[in-house]
């Protein structure tokens, strides 16, 4: 690059502008474009200052800042003074005052801001703008005003139409690249939440974990309570996203309802969806108008995705770990009273045979003793192995259709179940566990004596009264 340009001449001009092109060519984001661009503006206009920022006219709001060259007053905290409060050239270009010419202002900002300003008082807001669409502001600082000539502004609109292409361009590669990001956290989500046994723990972890990990305000998990109105199971805020979203210029001032805002107390824009074989609704909200894009709606409806199947795979686990106690207990009841009950049943009888055949009475009497001990016993063995046998509560017929089961795929015959669906709500649980056994044992009887094909069961509930009848296609008895 050279000082030498002269920015009057057409060949000065296009060298520049052909310099700036290049240098444009090799940036990704506002703030390298900046760092391109000053140089070149220094060595023939002077100028040492520039910033942008990039507007999201979807959303009604600036998203992003890019500088170079700022003096310590609006260098300080990560350019902390350019990303706060109102300035005058930000409010032009949204109430469409700053659409084709280059406007002189004095800066808002250079006014306001505290520290060294390097002098510098006024700049040229040059409007950004690609495909008729309006992509934000970029803005260069100088003392005075004496540097913008009519050629330097001339030129300065054709470096704002270079700098709108790098900066369309860096939107596009931010996003994809954003999206990307949010894609490979979705996918680490999904793999924390499918190791989670509790369901309510899975709920308040995805909130959670999708508002900071995704970058997004707010998230909850909704349902509908039965009286009407959203009810809130699950929900998280970002206050770093809150925080960064409030130096955002907003030109919608409109906020839902009262009864609308879920999460946020001022809530303008919201998208859900729902969670598929639940009940459940997954609730993103904004405080900014237009917030979501089309790939948010790809993310949530994944997002949903995956909560059903961290709510599945807890349910299983929750069914596979009562269905092991179940087991557990059933088979040492079962135990209990095969082994330990029959032991000592069979001791009580020796008992009995042994007092019947001795006639000394002190011995009758310890015998009497020992088998009133056994007996005793025995009572409190057969409560423990009762209290040891758990509720089924798997239901009636799916019960007796797991036992049969087996028993028509090994004998090779046909069981027809007809079980009332609503049956388990008119037994108690020893009902429930007598007539499962009634079955069972008639089951049996027609294994063991009828040769038959096919079974037919059927229990109905009718005014009160229980009905249980079993038919069969076997050999039959003489009934007289």
């Amino acid at each position: 690059m050279s000082t030498a340009l002269d920015p009057s001449s057409d060949s000065g001009q296009i060298s520049l502008l052909k310099d700036i092109a290049e240098a444009l060519n090799g940036t990704y984001d506002i703030t390298s474009a900046m760092a391109a661009i000053l140089p070149r503006l220094s060595g023939v206009l002077g100028l040492r200052t520039a910033w942008a920022f990039r507007y999201d006219a979807k959303k009604a709001s600036y998203v992003e800042v890019g500088a170079s060259g700022l003096p310590p007053a609006l260098d300080r905290n990560g350019a902390e003074p350019l990303k706060c409060s109102w300035c005058e050239c930000q409010e032009r270009f949204v109430k469409g005052r700053l659409n084709t010419a280059v406007n002189i202002v004095r800066c808002s900002r250079l006014r306001d801001a505290a520290g060294e300003k390097d002098g510098l008082v006024f700049h040229a807001s040059i409007p950004l703008r690609a495909k008729d669409q309006p992509l934000g502001i970029l803005n260069v600082a100088a003392a005075g005003e004496s540097v913008f000539t009519q050629d330097a502004l001339e030129l300065l609109r054709a470096v704002g139409y270079q700098v709108a292409v790098a900066i369309d361009r860096s939107r596009m590669l931010f996003e994809s690249r954003h999206y990307a990001s949010q894609l490979q956290s979705l996918a680490h989500l999904a793999v924390d939440l499918a190791t989670i046994a509790d369901p309510d723990r899975v709920l308040v972890t995805a909130a959670e974990r999708f508002v900071h990990s995704l970058d997004f305000e707010a998230c909850g998990i909704v349902r509908r309570s039965p009286l009407g109105p959203w009810e809130v199971i699950a929900s998280a805020t970002n206050r770093a996203r809150e925080k960064d979203l409030s130096y955002r210029y907003r030109e919608d001032p409109q906020i839902l309802p009262e009864d609308e805002c879920l999460l946020l107390p001022e809530t303008r824009s919201v998208i859900m969806q729902p969670v598929l074989h639940t009940e459940y609704w997954v609730r993103l909200e904004s405080a900014l108008a237009g917030q979501f894009a089309p790939t948010d709606s790809h993310l949530v409806a994944a997002f949903c995705g995956h909560i059903a199947a961290a709510l599945e795979n807890a349910r299983l686990y929750a069914q596979g770990l009562r269905d092991a106690k179940w087991s557990e207990r059933r088979m040492l009841a079962a135990d209990l009273h095969d082994s330990v009950s029959q032991r000592l049943f069979s001791a009580q009888l020796l008992i009995s045979v042994m007092a019947l055949k001795i006639a000394d009475q002190d011995t009758a009497g310890i015998l009497s003793q020992v088998q009133q001990l056994v007996q005793t016993s025995r009572q409190e063995l057969r409560d423990m192995v009762q209290a040891l046998r758990p509720p089924d509560s798997r239901g009636l017929a799916q019960r007796i259709r797991n036992r049969l089961e087996p028993l028509a795929t090994a004998l090779g015959i046909r069981i027809d179940c007809q079980i009332a669906w609503d049956i388990d709500r008119w037994l108690t649980p020893e009902q429930d566990d007598a007539l499962c056994s009634i079955v069972d044992e008639a089951m049996q009887n027609i294994l063991k004596h009828a040769s038959a094909h096919t079974v037919t069961i059927l229990i109905a509930h009718c005014q009160n009264r229980i009905t249980a009848a079993l038919a069969d296609d076997g050999a039959g008895f003489d009934a007289s």
